[in-house]
């Protein structure tokens, strides 16, 4: 069975990634800011899955701090998960796993992704949020070209994608204000 998986392990792995990328595209269409959180749980146990597989893990490491760390985000309505600690204890066990997972330099750019994806989750705002996504990526982009994570290399440019369009439209939806204001 072992061997199976091991001569099939692209396929098992772009199941994984793939079936991560199918709930983040039903995640966005969900409002509760609480229901997108828990379906991000779930999204970063199937990217634990494809990195696995992949024999990868620093992005497994990774992906788990996000499982937790999306799982008390969804609790920041909570007294308790308001607190500034929060991010920078998932900040610090990002750099500690790293350390443990080490698998060369390029190991790094998981973490990298990992601290701006923190940092950008703790935004209440949408735009900073957006913004603060890109270097997260760009990171794990790189990540997966260099180990052929076709899945992740897929996610990334979707997401990308994404950004740069709702930050054009919010440009020329500024622009068009400002436009207005000007005439009045």
């Amino acid at each position: 069975m072992l061997d199976f998986i091991t001569s099939h392990q692209q396929i098992f792995a772009n199941i994984f990634g793939f079936s991560a990328i199918f709930v983040v595209m039903l995640m966005y269409q969900f409002k509760k800011h609480k229901t997108i959180l828990l379906l991000m749980v779930l999204t970063s146990a199937l990217w634990c899955c494809h990195f696995a597989v992949l024999g990868l893990m620093t992005p497994v490491a990774m992906n788990f701090v996000n499982v937790i760390r999306s799982f008390v985000f969804s609790f920041r309505n909570k007294k308790w998960a308001q607190s500034n600690l929060i991010p920078i204890a998932f900040l610090l066990v990002s750099m500690i796993l790293v350390i443990f997972t080490w698998d060369g330099i390029w190991s790094i750019l998981p973490c990298i992704g990992t601290i701006f994806a923190t940092v950008a989750n703790w935004q209440k705002d949408t735009k900073k949020l957006k913004l603060l996504t890109i270097p997260v990526c760009c990171s794990w982009l790189t990540y997966n070209a260099i180990n052929h994570s076709w899945a992740g290399l897929c996610n990334e440019t979707f997401a990308l994608i994404s950004i740069f369009v709702f930050l054009f439209r919010i440009r020329k939806s500024e622009k068009q204000s400002s436009a207005q204001s000007t005439k009045e």
